[in-house]
């Protein structure tokens, strides 16, 4: 009784730190069978604020809604229907209406809970399934109008990624128009992980397309994109720039094997690509607006088949070199703290980079990617929700290779001849396995 006493006491002054109050909220939420009496506790004074945004000070209501989320995320379902019946239209309301982009981003991350405990119920908790529906289409819409300003979209590629988990069947139907409005707020787009996150979006549709991957690559393609032959060639110009920035393990995940998925298509658009590859002549000392225009940078340009095989190498070399490298901590690749990474730093000092690969080696090269992960990067709702996330990835670069030049060995020699060293150096090492 007294625990709930204090509960109440906190909750009750909203002028007190938000941020105190969630990490409050997720200690006693940790505890077995607190969770309906928190929330139950916590509703009465989140609801209104949530409802009545505009009366509120400034910065309650997206600490509010920071709050919701953390009571959605691993609650039972009717918990999750609890706080849908109470806050589920005014967080639609918040983003719809709300020009606070702070609101937005933190609602946009709410919706996305809700429909992760959800799910396909989710739909039918009101007497008109369809509502819920068009209220989450709307949502889409406005995250992914272009004239909305880039730091209002930072979360919808991971609500999408949602939609499209949860509500498969649901979004099928309006997957061209998805495709459309993607590349529309891609192309207008002033933030760089705005653009990395539709990306990560796209590779999530190549997988769901599989085995009909060269149909995706049709539909991309009969989509128009400013400034482009098509939506495919535009996506994939910007993925060749953007895929070695993307960070985060399920990400990298996804967009790595989604590569490989689009490769293997052996689509025929594939080779009418030209796509940004290595730098070969940047300008010197600081670079002023005239000056980059007068010496831009110049960039090899690859046929798109051949960028694909260099990303892919890329990737093979990177987690190579993380486990040579051990702890990094200005790596763009996670921390790895393990008992048995020692061992596995000085068994691969012993390995040449061309000599063959040994179970051991692979093993290790996988233990740098997947242990361990910081969360920095990580959306917890993608990491337990989609299947891809179980993707070994050293081992599915590997089979890829393997297949690859088994299939087409000369494609691959020729493809090679346009690669850098230490590219040909990373396949080559997983060819003599």
């Amino acid at each position: 009784m007294m625990m709930w006493l204090v509960v109440h006491k906190v909750f009750l002054r909203c002028g007190e730190c938000m941020l105190g109050k969630i990490r409050i909220g997720q200690a006693i939420k940790s505890i077995p069978g607190c969770i309906h009496p928190l929330v139950s506790r916590i509703l009465p004074y989140i609801g209104p604020i949530l409802n009545k945004p505009q009366e509120q000070a400034d910065g309650l209501v997206a600490g509010s809604l920071d709050l919701v989320t953390m009571l959605l995320k691993n609650s039972p379902g009717d918990v999750v229907k609890a706080i849908y019946e109470a806050c589920f239209d005014a967080v639609i309301r918040i983003i719809l209406q709300s020009d606070e982009h702070s609101e937005i981003q933190n609602a946009t991350e709410c919706l996305s809970a809700f429909i992760s405990g959800g799910k396909q119920e989710f739909l039918f908790w009101r007497p008109d399934s369809g509502s819920t529906m068009r209220s989450l289409l709307d949502v889409a819409s406005r995250l992914l109008d272009p004239n909305l300003e880039s730091s209002g979209s930072l979360f919808v590629g991971s609500y999408i990624l949602q939609l499209i988990l949860h509500l498969p069947s649901q979004m099928a139907v309006h997957i061209r128009d998805l495709v459309a409005a993607l590349v529309r707020r891609m192309q207008s787009a002033q933030i760089a992980s705005l653009r990395s996150s539709l990306l990560v979006v796209f590779a999530r549709l190549v997988h769901m397309s599989v085995p009909n991957v060269g149909q995706f690559i049709d539909l991309l393609i009969s989509v128009p994109a400013e400034g482009h032959n098509n939506s495919f060639a535009y996506v994939m110009s910007e993925w060749a720039k953007q895929q070695g920035e993307i960070q985060g393990a399920y990400q990298i995940k996804v967009t790595t094997s989604a590569l490989a998925l689009l490769l293997n298509s052996r689509h025929n658009e594939l080779e009418k690509i030209q796509v940004q590859g290595h730098l070969i002549k940047s300008g010197t000392g600081i670079t002023t607006r005239s000056k980059a225009k007068s010496a831009p940078d110049q960039w090899v340009m690859l046929p798109l088949p051949t960028k694909i095989v260099a990303l892919l190498a890329d990737a093979l070399t990177e987690i190579q070199e993380q486990v040579l490298a051990g702890e990094d901590e200005d790596s763009d690749w996670e921390e790895v703290q393990t008992d048995g990474i020692e061992n596995d730093k000085e068994f691969l000092h012993s390995v040449s980079a061309l000599g063959k690969p040994s179970y051991e080696h692979l093993e290790a090269m996988a233990k740098v990617f997947n242990e361990d992960q910081d969360d920095q990067y990580e959306d917890d709702l993608l990491n337990v929700a989609d299947p891809l996330n179980q993707i070994n990835l050293v081992n599915y670069l590997v089979d890829f290779f393997a297949n690859f030049s088994q299939s087409d060995r000369q494609l691959l020699d020729h493809i090679c001849k346009s690669l850098t060293q230490p590219q040909q150096n990373a396949i080559q090492m997983i060819l003599q396995r």
